[in-house]
């Protein structure tokens, strides 16, 4: 077990090491005064703000020091404290920027006890704001509920501490309820800012909050003279100016009433420039087609309309003299300008000058759902006819047997004395018999007696009324099978034309909720080349429709002629965007020289087709008929039909088809519709046969692919390079059976290549050869590259193999493909 020592001890005094060491430990727990720490906190603060000076925050100070002397009724200061609070808690040097020139615009305007309250609110209000952090979501309601609580309590407290008022307490609540929302407005404003929006991506609630910002800028410069003129008056007018030449009269009258209000807002007089700053606005807004010449012409017209109106001769005076300044800064504004700025309509979407609204409303969404009912309407209907209950009527052989065994033992037969016989005791043997005569009406036509079975004629009493009978049944058969074979086509005819219709209406449904691409870089690209090759270019708008095809609307200075802005804007266009670019609708002003013209460019096909036709007849009349046409998809159409015989009445025939299948492809039906269409009224339009041939090809002007498509008609060719390519089909022609039977094949051409089609009356004119060999042979030999002196030496070399007597009528078409370059573009 350890010894247990004790050591007695006595304290003497503090001194000693026993002080010192309390000395340390009191001293430890005392701050210390760090002079060095902040003059390093001093520095870092002088070099964030030295750090903040850029222009952006130079402009944003001088508009703080504008807006802390707007005063609203000449009590209220909403505008300062709405600005620092949406602008001054992204930057602490900034905000240190924004509140010192806030500072220096309030002492302009206000003293003593007011501009202390003033400036301890605005100095805690942005300390609280940099210290206060909201998650982003709520941002948009946070700031603005702070800044109007903080206003609330701290100037109530100032109002306290002077002397309670109920008349002070609402204008307190009034200034905070107005920058709270103010805050909303410079919210938008400040974040257009902070991200560097540009100027033509300013949607409508951007320029609403600018606008706003303007009105208080416009208010803060009112009391700000110079030799008796007002710089606020100033810059109210060259902002009604501005608006006249950006967006016409009617933005101009509103922003000459807001103008005129400033006014009367900031000291609750009014004043005259409420009619003066409308009518001027107005004017100008009206001579705007004539350039900012006209626009200073119409604004000084109103200023002076309403100048007689003002009895003192020294403010009419200033005001011409404000108006004259406004003018000429306003001619000093750069001619960019106006492309960078967005045309807006009441939705905020950028608008087409002179030109409708492309974008989808409420109701266009109507007229696509109406569409949309309609094509299933039509549709319904189609199926309705196509699944007809009657359909399926037709009388097979069982029933025809049926149908006249009834007639013939219930009714010539009902009455015999032998009926009980025939029909009871010998019914097989007389229903063969019966069969047997059946048999030849059917197969004859007409029932000679002579052929009936022996046994009938020996046992029948009423010979001759039972085959006049059989004989009538059979034609009244045949009359009802025809009329409903013929009734059947036309309800797949209207079957088919219901399908197609709905169809129809469905892609134009899908066209109208298709909604239109703009695209502003390439705006700004075009506009921009423009004006470096010195065109007066007002507007140029790109719009990429639901096919992806770009379509430029262009707004230029107005030509003296009605054809120099298409020779001047064309290839300066076509060489910036790299392609050929055409006219597709052009709208030059009345007045020579004045105003504007409108253009509408699209891209030009990257291939052109030159077509040459050459025809001869073997009667006065040509029984071929064929068309040429560009349909609006970008395809070349070729068609050629050949009518049954020769002379007027195949011509009837083939034009028929022709024409009618130019419209079902114009109007949008496809090609297995067309054809089927054609077919049936073939079928239907007369008791005769009639029938004819189509030979069609639809060419791809932005691809060079080919689609062929023959029913019943002669070969065609293609040459490329010496080479022939025959193209033949074996189907029948339209107008025979119900349902066709479509050759189609795609093919891809090129540069240089030659299409021929023709008539059989051509490939038949050398009767002893081989019907497409010798046009083979032909084409190889022949080396020419012009169509039509192609398909007239094609037409003179079956001539001559007939003897110059055709044995049908001839058409030829030679089509030879072209690469469409662009002349303004230099290789």
């Amino acid at each position: 077990m350890e010894k247990i020592e004790v050591y007695p001890y006595q304290r003497v005094s503090d001194r000693g090491l026993g002080r010192r060491v309390r000395y340390r430990q009191i001293n430890k727990s005392l701050p210390k005064l760090n002079l060095h720490k902040g003059r390093e906190q001093l520095i870092a603060l002088f070099n964030t703000v030295k750090a903040a000076v850029i222009p952006i925050n130079v402009v944003l100070s001088l508009v703080g020091f504008v807006l802390a002397r707007a005063f609203v009724l000449g009590e209220l200061l909403p505008f300062v404290f709405a600005f620092i609070a949406a602008l001054g808690r992204r930057d602490r040097g900034r905000t240190v920027l924004l509140v010192a020139s806030a500072a220096l615009g309030m002492m302009t305007v206000t003293a003593g006890m007011q501009l202390v309250t003033n400036l301890v609110t605005l100095l805690l209000l942005a300390a609280i704001i940099q210290v206060i952090k909201i998650p982003a979501e709520r941002q948009w309601w946070g700031y603005p509920l702070i800044t109007c609580a903080f206003l609330i309590v701290c100037k109530g407290l100032f109002s306290v501490f002077q002397g309670p008022s109920f008349y002070q307490g609402m204008v307190v609540t009034f200034e905070a309820l107005i920058s709270g929302v103010l805050v909303f407005v410079f919210n938008v404003a400040g974040e257009a800012v902070q991200v560097r929006k540009a100027l033509a991506d300013f949607q409508f609630e951007d320029v609403t909050a600018f606008l706003i910002v303007a009105v208080g800028i416009a208010m803060g410069l009112n009391d700000i003279e110079a030799l008796g003129l007002n710089a606020g008056s100033v810059f109210c007018r060259v902002i009604i100016l501005l608006a006249a030449y950006l967006w016409g009269s009617g933005a101009a009258t509103m922003v000459g009433v807001m103008a005129g209000l400033i006014p009367s807002l900031a000291s609750s007089i009014f004043t005259q420039f409420l009619g003066m700053y409308a009518l001027s606005g107005l004017l100008a807004g009206m001579f705007r087609s004539l350039g900012r010449v006209g626009i200073i012409v119409g604004f000084l017209l109103g200023n002076l309309a309403l100048a007689m109106f003002v009895p003192e001769t020294r403010m009419n005076v200033l005001g011409i003299w404000e108006t004259a300044i406004a003018c000429l800064l306003f001619v000093m504004l750069p001619p960019s300008l106006k492309d960078k700025l967005p045309l807006l309509t009441g939705s905020g979407e950028p608008a087409l000058a002179a030109k409708p609204a492309y974008w989808p409303d409420a109701g266009q969404a109507s007229v696509r759902s109406r569409m949309d009912e309609l094509a299933g309407l039509f549709e319904n209907l189609g199926r309705t006819f196509a699944t007809h209950p009657y359909q399926h009527d037709s009388f097979d052989s069982q029933s025809y047997l049926h149908y006249l065994y009834d007639q013939v033992s219930q009714g010539i037969c009902q009455n015999c004395v032998k009926h009980d016989r025939c029909w009871g005791q010998e019914c097989y043997q007389t229903s063969q018999e019966i069969l047997e005569v059946f048999a030849l009406a059917e197969a004859e036509g007409v029932i000679n007696q002579e052929q009936l079975p022996k046994s009938l004629v020996q046992k029948c009493l009423y010979l001759n009324d039972m085959v006049n009978t059989v004989q009538y049944l059979f034609d009244h058969l045949r009359i009802n099978e025809y009329w409903h074979s013929k009734l059947k086509e036309s309800r797949s005819l209207v079957s088919r034309q219901l399908s197609g219709i709905s169809q129809i209406m469905r892609n134009l449904a899908r066209e109208i909720e298709a909604r239109p691409q703009f695209d502003r870089k390439l705006r700004d690209k075009l506009i921009k080349g423009c004006r470096e090759r010195g065109l007066g270019i007002r507007d140029i708008q790109p719009w990429v429709n639901h096919g992806g095809q770009l379509v430029l609307h262009v707004e230029a200075d107005a030509c003296t002629d009605g054809k120099g802005c298409e020779n001047r804007l064309v290839p300066v266009l076509s060489s910036l965007m790299g392609e050929y670019l055409s006219v597709s609708h052009q709208e030059c002003p009345a007045w020579r020289g004045h105003g504007s013209c409108q253009l509408v460019l699209t891209p030009s096909h990257h291939y052109n087709v030159r077509c040459g036709a050459a025809q001869v007849g073997k009667e006065a009349v040509c029984g071929d008929s064929f068309t040429i046409a560009t349909l609006k998809e970008g395809k070349q159409l070729v068609a050629l039909s050949d009518g049954m015989g020769v002379g007027e009445n195949a011509s009837r025939e083939s034009q028929a088809a022709i024409q009618l299948l130019e419209k079902l492809l114009g109007s949008g039906f496809g090609q297995d519709t067309s054809l089927q269409t054609i077919n049936s009224v073939l079928l239907l339009r007369s008791r005769s046969e009639t029938f004819a041939t189509l030979d069609l090809v639809m060419i791809d002007l932005y691809t060079g692919q080919a689609d062929f498509v023959k029913t019943g008609s002669a070969p065609s060719f293609i040459k490329r390079k010496g080479q022939v390519q025959v193209i033949a089909a074996s189907s029948l022609p339209m107008g025979i059976l119900e349902d066709i039977e479509v050759f189609r094949e795609k093919i891809s051409l090129y540069p240089g290549d030659m299409v021929v089609m023709l008539s059989d009356g051509v490939v038949e004119a050398r009767p002893d050869a081989v019907e497409p060999l010798w046009i083979e042979e032909f084409l190889q030999a022949m080396d020419e590259t012009d169509p039509q002196v192609l398909a007239e030496h094609i037409i003179h070399r079956a001539l001559t193999l007939c003897h110059g007597k055709p044995l049908d009528d001839m058409t030829v078409i030679c089509m030879a493909l072209e690469r469409n370059l662009n002349p303004f573009i230099s290789s």
